[in-house]
């Protein structure tokens, strides 16, 4: 039996839920089970053109305009005309909105919770649990996840599935490190620059802590954003100029992550890192910090180590230990091996398969398993 499926997301332009679900309903696509749909609210580039599902965009800056009303009956249409059987949503304000669908229609809604709340506002707050109260299930992205929103949302466990990210291995193919300068390290970093959360300055800070006592390094701020220029200056305040490279955002970074020696993140608050499994998949050590999903992607010694956040001083120590050659390449093995074995998009796509089975047939939720961590 096949499945009429109904994504809603604010845009598909870049960023790293937007990927993941470009690739989940391309994959879903690919093996025929689940026939995918996709509602954007905003208008949206990037990623939307390599999308291949029948779409509808809203058009809707402002949950709160006078003419959301039509825009629900316009996707009521549409879900009617595809047969749409159930609806997943991404974000707090799509979640509204298939909140609002599912009074019109008979559908199933999944919310997908993807994040430790850094959004949450009294008022957010009451706009999503109502939100919640017409949700047949929800879907969170690691363990760390699914606890928080049953905590602080009063959500059953039971109705919460974790199906972790996945990554597709084939992204890896014809890329070959080598453009850092002979002699040198290169440690980096891939964050978002709007977001204060992402605590890059802790990044910095413990660049001129590994500098001190290893000179043979550079350092590599992935990403932008408005705090870009503040970051910039703080360096500059460090004497790093030289050492610390702001490349930007890239579209695809792999194919520079690949000549990272070592990989952090400094974020205070993390759902399920992209960025890690990043890291990982190209077979490059982590520093992460120890908040959220971190623990559920890095075991301490065995494929990177965790500190506390903002305890600039431990990551300095945790990266001048990776840099040893013998733990460095040991540790680079474990990690390719772990994101092929347990985190491939093969398996993410197969998981949201039988989820959507389980929930449509009525079954219960099956535990989701991370090679041995859960």
């Amino acid at each position: 039996m096949k499945y009429n499926v109904l994504y809603i997301i604010e845009s598909m332009n870049l960023g790293g839920t937007e990927k993941q679900l470009c690739e989940l309903i391309n994959g879903l696509s690919a093996n025929g089970v689940v026939r995918p749909h996709l509602c954007t609210l905003k208008p949206s580039s990037d990623l939307l053109d390599s999308i291949n599902c029948p779409k509808i965009d809203l058009g809707t800056r402002r949950l709160l305009s006078l003419d959301i009303p039509q825009k629900i009956k316009k996707l009521a249409r549409f879900c009617n005309d595809y047969e749409i059987c159930l609806v997943q949503t991404f974000f707090q304000d799509p979640s509204v909105i298939g909140a609002m669908l599912k009074l019109l229609l008979p559908v199933k809604l999944i919310i997908t919770f993807r994040d430790l709340g850094f959004w949450r506002t009294r008022l957010e707050n009451f706009k999503m649990r109502l939100a919640y109260k017409r949700a047949d299930g929800f879907i969170a992205n690691s363990l760390a996840v699914k606890k928080h929103f049953s905590i602080n949302d009063g959500l059953a466990l039971d109705k919460i599935k974790v199906i972790y990210n996945g990554f597709d291995m084939t992204e890896l193919e014809g890329y070959r490190s080598g453009s850092v300068e002979d002699g040198l390290r290169e440690i980096g970093i891939v964050a978002n620059l709007n977001r204060p959360v992402k605590r890059v300055q802790d990044f910095i800070a413990a660049a001129a802590l590994v500098r001190a006592k290893n000179p043979n390094v550079v350092f590599s701020v992935i990403g932008d954003g408005h705090l870009r220029m503040d970051l910039e200056r703080f360096t500059d305040s460090l004497g790093l100029n030289q050492v610390v490279n702001f490349v930007g955002r890239l579209e695809n970074p792999l194919e520079h992550i690949a000549n990272f020696s070592v990989g952090v993140i400094t974020s205070e608050t993390e759902g399920l890192s992209n960025a890690i499994i990043e890291y990982m998949a190209c077979s490059v050590p982590v520093v992460a910090t120890n908040t959220g999903g971190n623990p559920e992607l890095v075991l301490e010694g065995e494929n990177g180590f965790l500190y506390p956040v903002g305890n600039v001083e431990v990551l300095a120590d945790r990266i001048l230990k990776l840099l040893d050659d013998n733990v460095n390449q040991r540790i680079g093995r474990n990690n390719r091996e772990r994101v092929a074995s347990n985190l491939s998009l093969s398996y993410m796509v197969k998981c949201y398969e039988n989820h959507y089975q389980d929930m449509l047939s009525g079954c219960p939720l099956q535990p989701t398993s991370l090679g041995g961590q859960l």
